[in-house]
């Protein structure tokens, strides 16, 4: 064999070893593009269950907050009622001691309907028995 034959087949041998290196990280390179793509993929389904759960749990809380928006406005409403009783009754029991400007404390006021929080059971309450002719008091 020549040198030149050899030279040539050391080139080829060269060639040859470039070339299956180049596939071989070619090869490589679309593993890691295909990894990559898969684990963008995993990702986009993560957040999209997130961000699903998320919307549920924001729709909850907004129904519970306008829920609960609704009752404050009737507990307000209620406030509102029974501070203009109270004012009322305080004019009345105000009139009814003779003070003339209607104010009073709650503290003389005698009258049970006026304080039902302290309302006891009277003594001698009346039986009503039902009979086939009509009611019977005792």
């Amino acid at each position: 064999m020549s040198s030149k034959d050899y030279n040539n087949l050391k080139v080829d041998e060269k060639k040859m070893k470039r070339m299956i290196s180049n596939r071989e990280s070619a090869r490589r390179s679309r593993m890691k593009k295909e990894q990559h793509m898969k684990d963008l993929n995993d990702q986009i389904f993560y957040f999209t269950r997130k961000r699903d759960e998320l919307l549920v749990k924001i729709e909850g809380t907004e129904k519970a907050n306008a829920a609960m928006e609704m009752e404050n406005m009737v507990l307000r409403s209620k406030k509102q009622e029974l501070e203009k009783r109270l004012e009322y009754a305080n004019y009345v029991c105000g009139w009814y001691e003779g003070d003339g400007d209607g104010h009073v404390s709650m503290s003389v006021v005698q009258e049970p309907w006026l304080r039902p929080w302290e309302q006891k059971q009277p003594s001698n309450s009346l039986s009503v028995m039902s009979s086939s002719a009509g009611f019977t008091i005792f």
